[in-house]
């Protein structure tokens, strides 16, 4: 199944003629009729039944058509998603802290970048040092809080903060 039959068929269901249907999708009528035929196949049964001044759904396309949509909304808001966060305007942070680091001293820290930075989404993860550690560099975080002073890997920066 190809997002570009989902979306043939959801604009046939919208107009009920494969004309419009196609001029709605920048097509033409004879490749939206392919498409709509591959997807009938490929899910077993007739969706539209073609009667010329009565085309409807068939109960298979009644039943899909809100399943469809729903995977069209997804692809919508994943590229949604995708143009804010690529645009800097989400800015996802998840941020690993040691159960050995007071959380006290994060707090206003956190809540200034968080006002200063209105597309920051902070989430965290609190456990031990060795299980942030790998989750670190597994790509599972992108930031951590650690007490971790002797550790020497050329894949991260370690930065003191305090002391």
């Amino acid at each position: 199944m190809e997002l570009r039959q989902v979306r043939y068929f959801l604009a046939l269901s919208e107009t009920l003629n494969f004309t419009r249907a196609a001029e709605q999708c920048n097509v033409a009528q004879p490749t939206l009729t392919l498409a709509i035929r591959k997807l009938e196949e490929e899910l077993g049964g007739p969706l539209v039944h073609r009667e010329r001044a009565n085309t409807h759904l068939t109960s298979l396309g009644r039943m899909i058509l809100p399943l469809l949509q729903q995977v069209t909304d997804s692809c919508n808001a994943a590229q949604q998603l995708a143009g804010e966060i690529s645009r800097g305007d989400r800015i996802p942070l998840r941020l690993g802290v040691s159960c050995f680091v007071n959380p006290a001293h994060l707090l206003e820290p956190i809540r200034k970048m968080a006002s200063e930075e209105m597309g920051l989404e902070l989430s965290f993860c609190r456990d031990r040092e060795p299980a942030l550690l790998q989750q670190l560099l597994d790509g599972d975080l992108e930031l951590m809080l650690g007490g971790i002073d002797t550790l020497d890997d050329a894949k991260l920066r370690i930065r003191q903060m305090y002391r």
